[in-house]
């Protein structure tokens, strides 16, 4: 096991609390209303969504309260048993994996929905985020939706962070520790996020928060597309 894996474990750990709360942004995707975006809630009751790199697992009652089927993936067999111990206190049924980014342990098309808070942008050696939107369009269905978080090149995380290429950064300083050494995927422009996923989806919509958390100043774009159909229509 590698030592940013150790370190996540225990970072989530410490932090396996009994009540966790769900992250704004989802909420508001979830359950907020826009006019430049067409989410179409009728469909959430009885399909499958996919919490990818899930942490702590708090997101997971409000899918389950939304009628969807709820799959996981983290990095280690000991986040997902610690999440299995919380979840079953809180009567929500989830089925849960250990994977990556770039190696989801799930058939060809199996979700309709997939779901990674603060997440995807994560990125093993040896691999670009491009392997990890292939692997998760992989095992969507056509026309699927995905739901992400995508770091700003300026937001908190990476200050001081070793730039590597294109648009590539290696965390240095982390205040909740457990992240240093590893390397971030960040944008700069809704373009940028826009090209970095058009070649598997399409309908993007792309927001941002940008938000000053009393000196912990957090920018993350919000992005909300489907699935290239496989047939074109």
């Amino acid at each position: 096991m590698d030592q940013g894996t150790l370190a996540t474990n225990e970072f989530y750990k410490l932090r396996n609390s009994h009540f966790v709360y769900p992250v704004e942004f989802v909420v508001r995707v979830l359950l907020g209303r826009y006019s430049a975006l067409a989410l179409d809630k009728s469909t959430f009751r009885g399909s499958r969504i996919l919490d990818l790199g899930y942490g702590d697992g708090r997101n997971m009652p409000l899918l389950a309260n939304l009628g969807f089927q709820v799959f996981g993936v983290e990095v280690s067999d000991q986040i997902n048993q610690m999440a299995e111990e919380r979840l079953e206190k809180l009567k929500v049924e989830a089925v849960l994996k250990t994977g990556r980014n770039v190696h989801i342990p799930f058939e060809d098309g199996f979700f309709d929905y997939v779901l990674a808070c603060h997440s995807c942008y994560y990125v093993d050696e040896g691999t670009t985020f491009d392997n990890s939107i292939d692997e998760i369009a992989r095992v969507m269905s056509s026309r699927g939706v995905f739901i992400c978080s995508l770091p700003m090149h300026d937001t908190y995380i990476l200050q001081d962070a070793e730039v590597l290429s294109d648009g590539y950064y290696r965390i240095v300083n982390d205040p909740y520790n457990y992240r240093k050494g590893t390397i971030f995927r960040a944008f700069k422009t809704k373009d940028e996020v826009h090209q970095a996923l058009a070649s598997r989806f399409e309908d993007i919509c792309i927001g941002f928060c940008d938000d000053d958390f009393f000196g912990v100043h957090q920018k993350v774009w919000i992005v909300v597309l489907q699935e290239k159909s496989l047939t074109g229509v």
